[in-house]
């Protein structure tokens, strides 16, 4: 067994000790156990994310998709604890064991809270709109709110470098979104898929974050905890509704059946971010290491990695427009009419996939991330909406992916902004990427109209 399993007394379920005591398993402790296995059910995850729309009509999946932001809306729950052990739990702190008790006290405190106040807004929200059914965006709102507990002794064991059970327990969770999410949804269609998360999230919670501390959580323990996390919350989570965001605007525009047919090019479209991001999360600490050896050069280091990063996003995007409809024909019949508005989305993952991969070290190296979050997703989010509006307007669901490409570039540009106010980039590389961008999006939107019957 790695010795980094002693490197602080965390605490740990009696499932946990179990499961450590097992032959086998020791390949968990080394760090690169969890970067390999990540990778192995990350890609699973996505390739079960394509193969829902080959079991769902357009107008099931819109309200898939709908419940699904619900779902990734609900595990933030945490209100920003996850970032907060980061900073407060090192390998070898002499207080660790009693500062994870007090955040896994803390989850489970906001998790019941977040249960009793989110759930009968979704109910009402799914009764309003008529989109999703109550009882699934009731199963979407737990089964994210357990999943967010869940992932608390996870984070626990990542912020002390606890390699073995910060593996064993992350690629557990990651797991869930493969085989049991894709075995509910075959058996009951959407209500079968947010069940199996329910109950794969509530077996995990209950037997690693030891529900003995549930209701053992003191207010004025959580609240200072809460305020301390909260400014880091809001970056991530308004980065997180900036991406989800064009789902519910497009259900306020488009039929149910038109939302289905933009919901499947936008899923497609997170696929890509989410591929860029699991990338950029092991990227970007080299990045910030060099930057701290070289600060003189690091304007110049950061402009590079954005235009290569550019580069590769355009020449993706390029080579969706031409095969976009004959891939969707091919292998998602009954969706050719999302054809339009994917390929303005891939185009989208110009901006967004270049924002996604700075966004990391944006989060470490500003000063002030609420001011900054408003800043930069405030007239982002703005934009999508007015945009979309116009868009619908003038072409329809290909028009409100037309406009998810031009917010996407504002926020890229926010961003660019919070990087030349933390004195990171020059005037002039900060110029120079921004303009980069913009001449290669419209390069792209030209291609596509000059193809484009």
């Amino acid at each position: 067994m790695s010795a980094d399993l002693d490197c602080a007394e965390l605490p740990r379920s009696a499932a946990l000790r179990g499961v450590r005591r097992r032959i086998g398993l020791s390949f968990l402790g080394h760090p690169s156990a969890y970067a390999v296995g990540v990778c192995v059910v990350s890609l699973l995850s996505m390739a079960t994310t394509l193969i829902v729309p080959r079991l769902l009509d357009p107008v099931a999946f819109g309200a898939f998709a709908l419940l699904g932001t619900l779902f990734q809306y609900a595990a933030r729950a945490d209100l920003g604890l996850s970032q907060l052990a980061d900073r407060d739990l090192a390998c070898g702190a002499p207080d660790a064991a009693a500062r994870g008790v007090e955040l896994l006290r803390a989850s489970w405190a906001l998790g019941l809270g977040a249960i009793l106040i989110l759930t009968p807004l979704a109910v009402a929200g799914a009764v309003l709109s008529g989109r999703f059914a109550p009882g699934d965006a009731a199963l979407a709102v737990v089964a994210g709110v357990l999943g967010m507990v869940a992932h608390a002794p996870t984070s626990i064991y990542r912020a002390a470098s606890q390699h073995w059970d910060f593996a064993l327990l992350a690629l557990l969770q990651q797991a869930g979104l493969t085989a049991p999410r894709l075995a509910g949804l075959l058996l009951a269609g959407v209500t079968g898929c947010f069940a199996a998360l329910t109950l794969w999230s509530g077996l995990l919670a209950l037997a690693f974050a030891q529900p003995r501390h549930a209701l053992a959580w003191r207010p004025a323990v959580v609240l200072p905890m809460v305020r301390a996390a909260l400014p880091l919350f809001v970056f991530n989570t308004l980065w997180l509704v900036t991406t989800t965001a064009n789902r519910w605007v497009a259900a306020l525009l488009s039929p149910p059946d038109r939302l289905g047919l933009f919901a499947f090019g936008a899923n497609l479209a997170l696929v890509g971010l989410a591929i860029v991001g699991t990338v950029a999360q092991v990227r970007y600490p080299k990045l910030l290491r060099a930057m701290a050896d070289a600060p003189e050069g690091r304007s110049a280091l950061l402009a590079g990695e954005i235009q290569r990063a550019g580069l590769t996003l355009a020449a993706v995007a390029l080579a969706a427009i031409p095969l976009t409809a004959p891939v969707i024909a091919l292998l998602f019949p009954g969706y050719e009419g999302a054809a339009g508005t994917t390929v303005w989305l891939a185009l989208a993952c110009l901006p967004l996939g270049t924002a996604a991969w700075i966004v990391p070290m944006a989060l470490v190296l500003t000063a002030s991330p609420l001011r900054e979050a408003l800043r930069i997703f405030g007239p982002s989010l703005a934009l999508l909406t007015v945009g979309m509006a116009a868009g619908d307007a003038l072409a329809g669901i290909a028009g409100q992916g037309a406009a998810c490409a031009g917010a996407g570039l504002v926020l890229f540009a926010g961003l660019i902004g919070l990087f030349r106010r933390a004195d990171i980039l020059s005037p002039q590389a900060a110029r120079r990427a921004v303009l980069t961008q913009t001449t290669l999006l419209a390069a792209l939107a030209l291609t596509v109209w000059e193809v484009t019957p």
